[in-house]
């Protein structure tokens, strides 16, 4: 770990640097293909899906062609959970169905940028560890047994995870197209490296352990247990407080190796596992192509909440309109005999607030 004083940090010659509207999670655009991965020559098609051609994942797709499947599942899962972590703020993650062709929200070094790089990463790491553990992957399979000694009643044993596969093979696809020597060594590639790395050390952390018993009648008079990930919905929320705290950065003014210093040098250094952006958002209030805003008109919000659904905050002091919906429901449901539910049909008032 580095630390820079004052002095010299006060003598650094330091700039804010954009970064350039280009994006590496293009292939995220996967998530709209139908494509049967039997071939190596579906990785070629595939680049009309986002899977970039100059940074080595064709390459990587013809030559882990059994893993692609679950990287295009990957892709699925980190927009779903992307949108429904941010479903109930100004920026909902709705861009991110653009891929492959993205707004400037994810591409000129936000913090919402940040957290999708960061999501993506994991989400590779996430679905191929899952699917060596579940035998979907012949080049891999369960994960190592901890080397820790078992605490508890129980022993290490089952299939864990294969986090260590997913790991390795999220850091080679997603940090390929900045390993290239014209893009390892620029600010985007820099501050996208990181973030990526900062996703894949969420899997790490929310690892939890999960257990089996054994004995007559589940006495669980033996338990075995292996390391196991959580639901993907975990990580998006772990990744989410990241974003809420993400670091504001700037370019050192060294064209060969440029390095991120923190704006606010009294936070102290942000660590790997912290989301590190360049730009600063926009409001989102109000539609605005050029920073890649949709504005809140229209969206609804939550007229007693005083968090970020709240009509105060989602409608950004425009006011909103107020309207009654009749909803229907079931209701006055009996369990009859063994084998069946008979439930009436209901009708309920609803009031729906939309920002103006």
């Amino acid at each position: 770990m580095r630390f820079y004083t004052s002095v010299s940090l006060y003598l650094l010659l330091v700039t804010a640097v954009l970064v350039e509207h280009v994006a590496t999670i293009q292939w995220l655009g996967l998530a709209k293909s139908s494509i049967v991965w039997n071939k190596r020559s579906k990785c070629v098609q595939a680049r009309k899906q986002g899977l970039i051609e100059r940074g080595i994942q064709c390459k990587i797709c013809k030559h882990e062609l059994e893993i692609m499947p679950h990287v295009a599942i990957a892709s699925q899962v980190a927009m779903t959970t992307c949108q429904q972590t941010f479903a109930h703020r100004r920026w909902n993650c709705s861009s991110i169905r653009k891929a492959p062709n993205y707004t400037p929200d994810l591409t000129s070094g936000t913090r919402e940028q940040s957290f999708v790089y960061a999501l993506s990463s994991a989400a590779v790491g996430y679905t191929v560890a899952r699917a060596c553990s579940a035998g979907n992957i012949l080049s891999c399979g369960c994960g190592r047994v901890p080397s820790v000694q078992a605490q508890g009643d129980f022993k290490w044993g089952g299939c864990g995870d294969n986090l260590l596969h997913g790991i390795k093979f999220s850091r080679s696809f997603c940090n390929s197209p900045w390993m290239r020597k014209k893009t390892k060594k620029t600010v985007e590639g820099v501050l996208n490296r990181h973030n990526n790395r900062a996703g894949r050390m969420s899997l790490r952390a929310n690892l939890v352990t999960q257990c089996k018993c054994h004995g007559v009648s589940g006495s669980c008079n033996i338990k075995t247990c292996w390391k196991g990930l959580p639901r993907f919905q975990v990580i998006g929320e772990h990744l989410r407080q990241k974003y809420n705290v993400a670091t504001e950065v700037m370019s050192h003014g060294i064209k060969k190796q440029p390095k991120l210093l923190q704006v606010n040098v009294q936070q102290g250094l942000y660590q790997n596992e912290d989301l590190v952006y360049i730009t600063k958002s926009p409001d989102y209030c109000l539609p605005n192509p050029k920073v890649g805003s949709i504005g809140t008109v229209g969206r609804r919000c939550n007229a007693t909440s005083d968090d970020t659904d709240s009509c105060d905050s989602m409608c950004c002091g425009r006011g909103y309109r107020t309207y009654t919906m009749k909803k229907e429901e079931q209701c006055h449901c009996k369990f009859y005999l063994c084998c069946y539910v008979k439930c009436e049909q209901c009708w309920t008032q609803v009031d729906i607030h939309e920002c103006k």
